[in-house]
Order: C-alpha cells, then sequence, then structure tokens
C-alpha cells in the first residue's frame, strides 16, 4: 500500500509540554492493509484495524514493555483504505472511521466516515509516561456521559467520579466501595447524539478518572505497569458496541433456563438438614425459587475440591433431594490451594509446578480462607486442564454451578 503526500496546507496551533513523548520525531516503521507502526522518540505506537469499527491503539514507551495476551480472541480482519501522510497530521481510513494522528504533540482523534469527532486525546498531555505508569487523557464534551465497568458502586453515569480496577473480596462493601470483586475495564461514552466504546487491556491496576479532578477538561484512564493498550470501538449505537465487544473477547455459553430464575444465596448454609430445611421452607410458603448456593463451609477445611464429612456426609443424597423439589445448587470455588502435604490438590500442585512462583522459582504464598495458600498459573494451558479436571469431586455429586 502505497502512503500519499498531500499538498493541502493545515493550520495546528499545537502546545508541547511533554518532550519526551512528543518530540519532533515521527517515524513510519512498516504499513499493512490492517496495521500500521510508527516510532515516535523510541516510543513504539501500533494502530491494528481489528474491523471497519474496531481500532487497537498500544502505546509502548521502549520495546521491553508487553501487551496481555489472554484477553481477545480474535485476530485483525479490518481494513486501512487510505493511509494519507498530510506532513502534519496521518490520516488512516476505514470504511467506518477516520483516525487522524497528530505528529507533534502526539494525539489521536477518532471521527465519523462523515466527519463527527467521535473521541479525541487531549491537547496538550494526550498519553504520558511517568515511571511506570502509563495514562491516556481523553478531552471531555459538555454532555459526555459514561457507562459500564462492570461491577462498581455508584450511579450509572460515571462521570465526576473515580474507579480503580483491582479484584479485591471487599466483605459488606458499602454504596461508594471501590474497587470491588471483578475488573471489567470497558466502557461507553455518550455525548451529542454519539457513543464509542474503549476496552483498556491490561493485566496491572487501572484506574478511571471520569473528570473527577480535571475541570471538565478532559478524563483519563492508566495503569500501573505495562503498555497503553485500547481497543475503540466506533459503531454508533450501544447495542452495536456491546456486540463488537463480545465479537472480540468472547461470549458465555448459552445458560440453561433454571439459570435465570430466582436464587437464594447467603454466607453459608450448613449443615446439610439446614439447607434442605430452606429449600423445603421456600416450597412450602410458594416463594419461587430455583437454586441454593453453598459458602465455603460445605468444605473441609475451606480446602476446594473437598467435602466436609461431619456437615455434609451425602453430598450426592443431599443434592438429589434438593432436585426432586426443584432446586440446583452451586458452589462457591476459590483458587487458593491450602499448604497441606495431606491434600491432594496441593500435593499434584507441588510435584508438577502449578503454582505461581516467585522470581527465584519458589512457590508464591498469601493468606485466604485456608490459611497459608499456593495459588494455580492460570496462564499456563497444563495447569487449566488440570484445574478443571478437580471440578469432577463437585460434579459428580451432583453440583451444576460455580461461583
Amino acid at each position: 500500500m502505497k502512503i500519499k503526500k498531500t499538498a493541502s496546507i493545515i493550520l495546528i496551533i499545537l502546545l508541547n509540554i511533554n518532550k519526551p513523548l512528543f518530540c519532533s520525531d515521527f517515524q513510519i516503521l512498516k504499513t499493512s492493509s490492517s496495521q500500521i507502526d510508527i516510532i515516535k522518540h523510541n516510543k513504539i505506537i501500533t494502530v491494528t484495524a481489528y474491523s471497519p469499527e474496531i481500532i487497537r491503539i498500544t502505546i509502548k514507551k521502549d520495546k521491553s514493555q508487553t501487551t496481555n495476551p489472554f484477553s481477545v480472541i480474535q485476530s485483525p480482519k479490518g481494513l486501512f483504505n487510505t493511509i494519507d501522510d498530510r506532513g502534519k497530521v496521518l490520516i488512516l481510513n476505514t470504511e467506518k472511521l477516520k483516525i487522524s494522528i497528530n505528529k507533534n504533540p502526539f494525539l489521536i482523534k477518532f471521527y465519523t466516515s462523515d466527519g463527527k469527532l467521535i473521541n479525541s486525546d487531549f491537547q496538550p498531555l494526550g498519553t504520558i509516561f511517568q515511571g511506570e505508569k502509563t495514562t491516556c487523557t481523553k478531552s471531555l464534551f459538555k454532555d459526555e456521559k459514561f457507562i459500564g465497568l462492570g461491577e462498581k458502586t455508584g450511579p450509572l453515569n460515571r462521570r465526576g467520579r473515580t474507579y480503580t480496577n483491582w479484584n479485591t473480596d471487599h466483605y459488606a462493601y458499602s454504596v461508594n466501595s471501590d474497587p470491588l470483586y471483578s475488573s471489567i475495564p470497558f466502557f461507553i461514552g455518550i455525548h451529542d447524539s454519539l457513543v464509542y466504546g474503549i476496552f483498556l487491556d491490561n493485566t496491572s491496576r487501572t484506574k478511571f478518572d471520569f473528570g473527577a479532578s480535571t475541570d471538565n477538561k478532559f478524563y483519563s484512564f492508566s495503569t500501573d505497569k505495562g503498555a497503553m493498550d485500547y481497543y475503540f470501538f466506533g459503531s454508533q449505537s450501544v447495542a452495536d458496541i456491546i456486540k463488537n465487544y463480545t465479537w472480540l473477547t468472547g461470549t458465555m455459553e448459552m445458560v440453561p433456563k433454571w439459570i435465570l430464575g430466582y436464587q437464594q444465596c447467603r454466607w453459608s448454609y450448613y449443615p446439610d438438614s439446614e439447607v434442605l430445611r430452606i429449600a423445603k421452607t421456600f416450597r412450602e410458603k410458594n416463594i419461587p425459587a430455583d437454586v441454593i448456593y453453598l459458602d465455603i463451609h460445605y468444605m473441609d477445611g475451606y480446602k476446594i475440591f473437598t467435602w466436609d464429612k461431619k456437615r455434609f456426609p451425602d453430598p450426592s443424597k443431599m443434592i438429589s433431594e434438593l432436585n426432586k423439589i426443584g432446586f440446583h445448587v452451586i458452589t462457591i470455588v476459590d483458587p487458593g490451594i491450602k499448604i497441606d502435604a495431606g491434600y491432594n490438590a496441593y500435593n499434584e500442585g507441588v510435584q508438577n509446578k502449578y503454582f505461581l512462583t516467585y522470581h527465584d522459582s519458589s512457590f508464591y504464598t498469601g493468606s485466604v480462607w485456608p490459611g497459608r495458600c499456593h495459588f494455580p498459573d492460570f496462564t499456563d494451558n497444563k495447569v487449566r486442564t488440570w484445574w478443571g479436571s478437580k471440578f469432577s469431586a463437585l460434579i459428580k455429586p451432583g453440583v451444576e454451578g460455580f461461583w
């Protein structure tokens, strides 16, 4: 693909306050139909079209920085119809979007194919590197609203608030607590009858500041470590953005009908007689319910993939009785494997080196419900296969779901 230069003159007033990132050098390393690689003062920038409406932006401060290989299940299938080098600005066009890249300072803007500005880096900050931390700043539109981030407290519109993604077992959290149990670094911006989505793909601690402390000028998302790596979704409806996000990252299997029913859960029902009493009371009082949960007290000493033989001497019989009156059983599953030489899962993990390690190859240790624990290295396919096989201790008696 040829890169053409136009003779048009573009007047741009630029304020340069961060010379390490925004100095004048700008080199296009290579281009293909779906990707362009750029060097900007030793920073490595890659712009990739995953589809006409999904653009990946990766900015690395040097070659040592890596990106997360686990979140995205698709490969690039988009196409840059034109790559137009206009001197001070590089213009990339897909069938649905126009991406404008200012060379100095380095700023990225996203437009609809008919020229409406959807989203823009905030001038003059753009993307900033501070030690290992990386922050991407974006201009705030006057009426802009933000939705998303999954399991978070606060109002539907996230504007004016900050949120941290760092999975935390936050017992008895309040209406303003953050962070919580899960991290979903995906949000949707809405302004001027336009919408867009951003998925920040980074496994370190991340922070989202939706204009909480910027005098309504810009918002930002940042990573404690690693590259700035995000996907921009330019579809012009919330439904289509979510459709494209799930296309990119995958969807869950279709759930059985009963999982959509009422479910009864609290911090532990035990022993088995108490579980049955509660389920039968629901039926006697004609209260609809399809699921009852077992929390950590069904386990032997809180050791995953075990049953407490005193509290639950015959889990198969208990679950069979629950099934007869229309209840399905879901159990909690924690990934901490208790350090216990008499514990089968622990012995297998140690013998096969399935656990996370420190740099010196010793097993990482932390404390959860069973006490001192090691943790499976789920980045290893062998470990994932082993972990899946251990669920037979719960599936065989009749457990049908896990949380």
